[in-house]
């Protein structure tokens, strides 16, 4: 779902706001693991929890 919102943004309004929106999500997705990390301490555990809260959201479209 990612992917496809990062097509649409890129068709729409241009490179400068795809980067712009990639850079968000690697951001989000940065910065959750480090936080779970922090809590959970296990690596591939927080990875996925990580990758959950960032890119699950397409779930629920």
């Amino acid at each position: 779902m990612t992917v496809t919102a990062l097509i649409v943004v890129a068709s729409s309004s241009g490179l400068r706001w795809t980067l712009i929106v990639a850079g968000a999500s690697t951001a989000w997705f940065l910065l959750a693991l480090a936080v779970i990390h922090i809590g959970s301490g296990r690596s591939w555990d927080a990875a996925r929890r990580a990758h959950i809260a960032t890119f699950g959201w397409g779930n629920w479209i």
